[in-house]
């Protein structure tokens, strides 16, 4: 054997000996882990249910603030002109307009309809400040929104219209995924639209939702969630035109306070199983509906009801015919039914009430949602459903939770017939504050 060939063997065998101790030392490395990079989205266009203030604030951190380039002069100029143009075409129709006899005006809603109208008519995007009415031209938001949602830059403006006959711009524009509205509001100095306000605001979220909803949530500078529970953070537009049949139903059986402190509305009953309905909370809003007064507060209860006040207590008590007789006329219960499921007193002789009182609040449950009818149908007994999604503007959803409402027609009005919730982890009920602290109230009266 030549000597070239025992020192290439020995070469050979030197690299391989190198080799396989390098992978020796790298097989026992740990493996090292890399964060998979993290997508920062402006405009969300998932719809989801907003938790509540509580639970919010403990899992979300503290955000900053959005970076906004601040609006140009010359812009900001551009949308007051704009406005004053168009207040100016429904001139004619306000200063005609009947404007009562006290120091602040409040228009009739026709009249508020005629104004809403006639911007539409001039080509303006417009509503009114309580959404009573169907948007004019809304096809150009429901475009500027279906682009947003794809991620794309846009812009738009719509008018609200107040009852006092002011008008109120607001100019959304989303740009490099970043959302804003600028703000501009008008009164009238006479016969002319005078700009008293402005201002330019980020836009956490800016969204059409999949009913036809655009919601837009101002950001919170750095607040947390409880900014956006207490504040006016979520604006929200009705685009779609809410059905005329359904908008009555709504407003017949269910009202605009339909989930103010009652759970007629937000939990499931039947006519087999009324045990979950707190029919004293509930009293206070059928006897408005009964006797057509304003709703009764502790403060109004007395005068408008007589209902004597217990002492030592904020309870009001309520003779046991008069209460019985508005609970019967609305759910189909007996006297004894209804004594069974209700707080009463043998010692005053009578049903105990607690009517709303600010202080009894805490920073979320005086913000209640507002009942939209999405559909009805006619049952082989006469009765009709309505299945109704609860639209909760304090938390940016249109959909807390969704329940099916019963009722059957009767020769003096009508009876609720059950209620059922769809139950689902984002639901989001509002509580009864007044029922806790009426249990409180009668607990301590006993000792």
């Amino acid at each position: 054997m030549s000597k070239k060939f025992i020192v290439f063997l020995i070469c050979v065998l030197l690299i391989a000996g190198l080799l396989s101790w390098l992978i020796s030392l790298d097989s026992k490395k740990e493996p090292q882990q890399t964060a998979a990079p993290q997508e920062t989205i402006a405009v969300q266009a998932v719809e989801t249910a907003q938790p509540a203030a509580d639970q919010a604030d403990a899992a979300q951190p503290e955000t900053t603030a959005i970076p906004l380039t601040p609006v140009s002069d010359a812009q900001l100029k551009q949308y007051k002109s704009a406005a004053q143009q168009a207040m100016n075409c429904y001139k004619d129709i306000y200063l005609e307009a009947d404007k009562g006899n006290a120091s602040n005006v409040v228009l009739s809603q026709s009249t508020v309809a005629q104004i809403v109208g006639a911007l539409g008519a001039n080509g303006y995007s417009a509503i009114d400040y309580f959404c009573d009415l169907n948007m004019q031209n809304a096809q150009a938001l429901i475009d500027f929104g279906n682009t947003v949602n794809a991620g794309a830059d846009a812009e738009a403006c719509y008018y609200v219209v107040h009852s006092d006959g002011s008008l109120h711009a607001n100019n959304l524009s989303y740009k490099d995924g970043v959302a804003s509205v600028v703000t501009v509001s008008l009164e009238w100095d006479g016969s002319k639209p005078e700009v008293y306000s402005t201002g330019q605001f980020a836009l956490s979220k800016l969204q059409l939702t999949s009913k036809g909803w655009l919601i837009c949530t101002r950001d919170s500078e750095g607040g947390g969630s409880s900014w956006a529970v207490n504040g006016n953070a979520y604006t929200f537009v009705r685009l779609v035109p809410y059905d005329d049949t359904k908008r009555q139903l709504g407003e017949k059986y269910l009202g605009d306070m339909a989930y103010a402190e009652n759970n007629l509305f937000t939990c499931t009953w039947s006519a087999s199983d009324y045990s979950q309905l707190d029919l004293n909370s509930l009293f206070l809003v059928l006897y408005s509906h009964y006797y057509g007064t304003e709703p009764l507060s502790n403060d109004n209860m007395k005068m408008i009801t007589g209902f004597d006040s217990i002492p030592g207590t904020n309870l009001h008590l309520v003779p046991y015919e008069q209460y019985e007789r508005v609970i019967s006329h609305y759910l189909d219960l007996s006297d004894d039914t209804i004594r069974w499921l209700s707080d009463t007193s043998s010692k005053y002789g009578g049903y105990l009430v607690l009517g709303t009182r600010h202080e009894y609040y805490n920073n979320r449950t005086p913000k209640i949602p507002k009942p939209e009818v999405t559909d009805y149908w006619y049952n082989s007994d006469g009765s009709l459903t309505m299945k109704v999604d609860a639209v909760f503007p304090a938390y940016g959803t249109d959909c807390a939770f969704t329940h099916e409402l019963t009722v059957m027609e009767t020769e003096d009005g009508f009876k609720y017939i059950s209620n059922r919730v769809y139950e689902s982890e984002n639901n989001i009920i509002p509580e009864l504050v007044l029922r806790g602290e009426r249990k409180n109230q009668i607990a301590a009266m006993k000792k």
